[in-house]
């Protein structure tokens, strides 16, 4: 799994935590308080059965409201419609609650025995009805808020999901427009290893073996050690050497310093660069020498090649399919944890690659 799919996982937990605790304050906390400010006392001391009903039914419209109704309003037209025709009934039954008439009684004195219970004046009857609404409306509005707010974490977080999907897509696009690159090159190396009659044609032919393993066994995943990958880039120039005549020279270093055990990269990422280097550095006729080197300090990848331009590619302000999909892939993995600078004046081409690896450490 990789970042993205780990960051959007947990802002999914966290998101049904955060609704959690919510629901845990309204009901223990908002609701207690709200009904405290009434007088609730007076209420219970004829009326708690409907004290009890009225407390059960304000929880049930906040539960209903934010479980239902709101997460309706964004579903299609039938579930709209229901959404609607429960607001509806949910306001029909608190206007019944609100027609109830409270009985009481009347203080008396010391001795005297408690004369029959009456009900509210009109006034008094208005000011119920007064509570029993502002009660409905805080816990509507209080609960649609809430709805609405998870709502629109739910979106956020499905929007999240198809990119992560979209991101998955093009990377396996951009890698299957460089795995038949490289062995296109590959074969034809060896093909002219084998007319030629060359005595190192086994050897190559393990070394692509090996290469191929790890393309089959890595093609599939995030990321790779980065000793892995430098390896990989060893074997590939030295199988590159076979083709070469004794005018093009290549030199490949590799460094780390180890500050940070368990350093990964994208796995053939660096690839496309070598290949590029190699297809217009090379010269058959002047002598002529291709750097390629790799070092981690510090959690910092540096890769670099500098290559003379022997070979004129057909359009020279054309940097090439393959570094522009390398661009997009390190754009989707790494964002803004990389630079990436080209330099290609006076037949000379230099790049330079930059990665702050510890910041996608597994």
């Amino acid at each position: 799994m990789n970042t993205t799919s780990i960051t959007h996982n947990d802002n999914l937990m966290t998101g049904k935590k955060v609704q959690l605790w919510i629901d845990l304050f309204f009901c223990l906390v908002l609701l207690p308080v709200m009904i405290y400010l009434l007088p609730i006392e007076r209420w219970l001391e004829n009326n708690l059965m409907f004290v009890c009903l009225l407390v059960t039914w304000l929880y049930i419209v906040y539960f209903v409201n934010r479980v239902f109704t709101i997460p309706s309003l964004f579903k299609n037209r039938q579930r709209v419609i229901w959404a609607v025709l429960v607001v509806v009934a949910m306001i029909g039954i608190t206007y019944l609650l609100s027609q109830y008439k409270m009985e009481f009684h009347f203080q008396r004195q010391p001795g005297q025995p408690p004369g029959p219970p009456r009900t509210f004046s009109p006034m008094k009857f208005r000011l119920h009805q007064q509570a029993v609404w502002f009660l409905f409306v805080i816990v509507m509005t209080f609960s649609s808020a809430i709805g609405l707010l998870g709502q629109l974490y739910r979106l956020r977080a499905r929007r999240q999901e198809l990119e992560v999907a979209k991101n998955k897509a093009e990377l396996s696009l951009y890698k299957a427009q460089i795995d038949p690159h490289f062995l296109f090159n590959t074969l034809n190396t060896l093909y002219s290893m084998v007319v030629t009659q060359s005595p190192k044609t086994e050897d190559a032919f393990m070394q692509f073996i090996d290469i191929t393993r790890y393309i089959y066994n890595n093609a599939n995943q995030d990321s790779v050690a980065v000793d892995d990958e430098a390896h990989y880039l060893q074997q590939y120039i030295d199988l590159q050497r076979n083709r070469l005549n004794e005018c093009t020279k290549v030199n490949f270093n590799y460094n780390n310093d180890d500050k940070h055990p368990g350093l990964t990269i994208a796995p053939m990422l660096l690839i496309t660069f070598v290949e590029n280097a190699l297809k217009y550095g090379v010269s058959t006729s002047i002598d002529t020498t291709i750097d390629i080197g790799m070092q981690v300090a510090d959690g910092v990848l540096t890769f670099a090649t500098s290559n003379p331009i022997r070979i004129k590619p057909k359009d020279e302000n054309h940097v090439g399919i393959g570094i522009e999909n390398s661009r997009k892939r390190l754009n989707l993995i790494y964002g803004s944890d990389y630079s990436l600078d080209i330099n290609d004046k006076d037949n000379q081409f230099d790049l330079t690659l930059t990665i702050n690896l510890k910041h996608h450490k597994p």
